[in-house]
This record gives structure tokens, C-alpha cells and sequence, in this order.
């Protein structure tokens, strides 16, 4: 089941021109470049979870492009995911990358039920 929303999430994010989005995780290295990532289940009842979700856009490492792709390109993207994820934030944060690099990226967490 998670695949089939990772591939959904992916191809919603994609959809938005300059975005390219996979289902798992990639080394993002340039902007645009996007991974989906499971962030974590809350069980607020017996019956079932709401899985949280973060769609992962890389920003680049110049810091005013980086805020002119957030502010043109993620608001796309929340609206392309309305469909399939309930959006809650989308915040730009450094991340780290397995190399030890950095860069700046934008995280679009949402969630829907299990």
C-alpha cells in the first residue's frame, strides 16, 4: 500500500513543471530534484493510523535562488497534491546529505489516512 502512495505523491509533485519527483529516496543534488519520505504514523484511535508524508524538494545551495524556487514552485506543488495528501506545511530547512553536503530543501508534509 505505501508504494502505491509514494508513486501517487511522486507523480502529483511531478506534474509541476521544474519538479521531478521519485517515490523513494535519492540524493538530491539539484533543484527541482524530489523524493517522497514516509515521516511517521500517529494512531489517534483502535481502528486505524494517519500516516504523515513529506514530499522533499531540492532547493539548491545559493540561498536566493533557493527562495525564489520556494516561493514560485511549492505552492504548485500543495496545490497538485490536494488530491492525494492532506497539506499541512511546507517549510524550507537545510538538509544533510549522505555525502556529508548539504543543501537547502523544501518539505511539504501532509498526511492521510492508512
Amino acid at each position: 500500500m505505501s508504494m502505491v502512495v509514494r508513486q501517487e505523491l511522486a507523480a502529483a509533485a511531478t506534474s509541476v513543471e521544474g519538479v521531478v519527483c521519485t517515490p523513494t529516496y535519492t540524493q538530491l543534488s539539484a533543484p527541482g530534484q524530489a523524493c517522497v519520505r514516509l515521516d511517521r504514523h500517529e494512531y489517534p484511535n483502535p481502528f486505524g493510523a494517519v500516516v504523515h508524508w513529506n514530499v522533499v524538494i531540492c532547493l539548491g545551495q545559493d540561498m536566493a535562488a533557493a527562495e525564489t524556487f520556494f516561493e514560485a514552485k511549492v505552492p504548485l506543488v500543495v496545490e497538485a497534491l490536494a488530491p492525494v495528501l492532506v497539506v499541512t506545511s511546507a517549510t524550507p530547512q537545510q538538509l544533510n546529505l549522505a555525502d556529508g553536503t548539504s543543501v537547502l530543501a523544501a518539505f511539504v508534509n501532509g498526511h492521510r489516512e492508512a
